[in-house]
């Protein structure tokens, strides 16, 4: 059970980081999520207590669960829970009285345990199955709009979150332009302002195009581009100007059982940035390439795109590796 008054340092804090440090609605989701393994952590027993609570907290969060089904955490994840249960502690002891215990001693041991990282295979959409995605009939206007977004997702690379609040005035397909600027209400990562730009792939353009020309016929410029469906008629509904929070799980939702209807596996949106990335990768001949795919992500650095979308599976490891021991272009007689 968890304790009342934790819970409220809980809510005390999270609102100290949404006044005091802005941090977006997002962030603040994040680490409400972050902060339940602590308060889970301390059961019954009030953060008073806290430095005698055993197991300590790295301790636990090596047996910590996401789920009832027994999954287990990963290490990134960790990181990030103890990365906030150690800001949380350093708020109580500087804000909250009853808590000067609280010293940099202690907050020194709240650091993320040692956990093995196993090698997971990157999950991406390959360009034969956003073709299989385009070529699948839709039955109403749903389909086509989900059929559609699948398609923008893998040509733009665009994160679903700005992708679901994109209005008709920030897309022109002729120029292949996509304007994820904050001020036309796309909402960005980190409210970043950029003019990205999608693949020329005429087959799958023309799959884009064909949803464009039917929202632009019945919404304005402010429309979205993702455009609002009636319950009623199952049409595109001009009437509603405004969207939720949590229209991009509408997105998420949507892919899934149009995946699931087509027969063909599932990927989340943001496996379809992935496989935009990966394409763009494999075709690139040199830095400028790079630095253009990074920028079309909007990435802050190259670094961050290479250390993302940049490992190789395995497949690629051995067919390039095999390809050097085959190269006749080097002379090895003379060694090294």
């Amino acid at each position: 059970m968890i304790h009342r008054s934790n819970w409220k340092y809980v809510l005390a804090y999270l609102k100290y980081r949404q006044e005091v440090d802005q941090i977006s609605i997002s962030s603040q989701r994040l680490h409400e999520t972050w902060l339940r393994h602590l308060l889970e952590w301390a059961d019954s027993q009030s953060f008073e207590r806290v430095q005698k609570i055993r197991p300590t907290f790295p301790e636990y969060m090596l047996t910590a669960r996401m789920n009832t089904e027994g999954e287990k955490l990963s290490p990134i994840y960790v990181r990030h829970v103890v990365g906030a249960s150690r800001s949380f502690f350093d708020w109580m002891g500087k804000y909250q009285r009853g808590f000067s215990f609280i010293n940099q001693a202690w907050l020194d041991t709240l650091k993320p345990p040692r956990m093995t990282i196993e090698p997971v295979e990157h999950e991406y959409v390959t360009i034969e199955e956003v073709r299989a995605i385009a070529a699948v009939p839709v039955r109403s206007v749903g389909e086509q709009r989900i059929q559609a977004s699948a398609v923008f997702w893998f040509l733009s690379g665009i994160r679903v979150g700005a992708f679901v609040t994109l209005p008709l005035s920030a897309i022109d397909l002729k120029e292949r332009t996509v304007k994820q600027w904050p001020r036309l209400g796309v909402k960005t990562k980190f409210q970043k302002h950029a003019t990205t730009y999608l693949l020329d792939i005429p087959d799958l353009l023309e799959v884009v195009k064909k949803w464009d020309d039917e929202v632009r016929a019945v919404l304005q410029s402010k429309g979205f581009w993702f455009a609002p469906i009636s319950p009623e008629t199952g049409e595109i509904d001009p009437t509603i100007s405004k969207v939720g929070y949590h229209r991009n799980v509408r997105a998420r939702k949507d892919i899934k059982a149009f995946l699931k209807s087509a027969n063909l596996p599932y990927h989340s949106p943001h496996k379809f940035r992935h496989g935009n990335a990966v394409y763009c990768l494999k075709l690139a001949k040199d830095v400028h390439d790079l630095k253009a795919i990074s920028q079309n992500l909007m990435h802050a650095n190259l670094s961050v795109t290479d250390g993302v979308y940049g490992i190789l599976s395995d497949n690629d490891v051995t067919r390039r590796i095999g390809a050097l021991g085959k190269r006749k272009d080097q002379d090895m007689s003379g060694g090294i």
